[in-house]
């Protein structure tokens, strides 16, 4: 299968985070096993959050794309709907799916290879979404591009204002938690799916193979994370908010 505009990586981040933790992701994109699925720089789109003006920039290994809003984990998903067209006019073109993560994430070095499998179960089978796990997501997994248009009043109603102050910024994180895959819950599609899906075609990509005791991943920032490793597709998450608090760290 030919991958070009099929499936890009949507990347969520943040102004203070992308000096200190986007290095290790994007580094990780160009370890892969993978002959058949080479990564180039406009495979990847950073959304960088509350920024002074809206903007688009190519780099070397990945684009950026530059908001004014801080809508935590909704960011970049509510990016590549608001801005479409000034993606295309930077001639971005828009895939058919965005494998969604957050910037706090590294793929293994086998993570295309697997990918592969499941994105011929994506055009097999028509889906919409594709979940990271069955159960809590992090929101992160696959999204049919027109299945996000299509469910965009959800997700809109998530966005912040423009450079929005600390206190609302809490907040949404608190209301994101609460509707951690808000996306994925509302796609009835994939619930039908599951209903009759053989045990050997998994409606989600993979299950939380361990998770390690708090620690220090990366080298500029002194915050502890904890490590969840996700075997079926070789992707690692680090959290630092792994439980409910009445203060989410929102630092790098």
């Amino acid at each position: 299968m030919d991958y070009s505009n099929k499936i890009k990586f949507l990347i969520n981040s943040t102004k203070k985070n992308i000096d200190v933790v986007l290095e290790k992701l994007i580094t990780s994109f160009y370890e892969q096993n993978s002959q058949n699925f080479i990564i180039k720089n406009t495979d990847i789109l950073v959304v960088v959050n509350d920024c002074d003006e809206i903007s688009f920039k190519k780099c070397d290994k990945y684009c950026i794309l530059y908001v004014k809003h801080n809508s935590i984990d909704f960011t970049a998903l509510i990016a590549v709907i608001e801005h479409i067209y000034s993606l295309i006019d930077n001639d971005f073109e828009i895939p058919d799916y965005w494998f969604y993560m957050h910037d706090t994430c590294k793929l293994g070095s086998n993570f295309l290879n697997l990918l592969e499998t499941y994105i011929e179960k994506l055009y097999n089978y028509n889906l919409n979404t594709l979940s990271l796990t069955y159960v809590k997501s992090m929101n992160i997994g696959i999204y049919k591009y027109n299945y996000l248009l299509n469910k965009k009043n959800i997700v809109l109603n998530l966005r912040s204002q423009d450079n929005p102050p600390m206190s609302q910024i809490q907040e949404l994180k608190k209301v994101g938690v609460a509707l951690e895959d808000i996306l994925f819950k509302n796609d009835d599609y994939r619930l039908h799916f599951l209903d009759y899906i053989n045990s050997m075609m998994y409606p989600h990509l993979h299950d939380r193979t361990y998770v390690s005791e708090p620690k220090n991943i990366y080298e500029k920032s002194d915050i502890k994370r904890i490590e969840e490793y996700f075997a079926n597709i070789d992707f690692y998450k680090y959290k630092a908010n792994w439980e409910l608090k009445k203060e989410y760290i929102l630092d790098p």
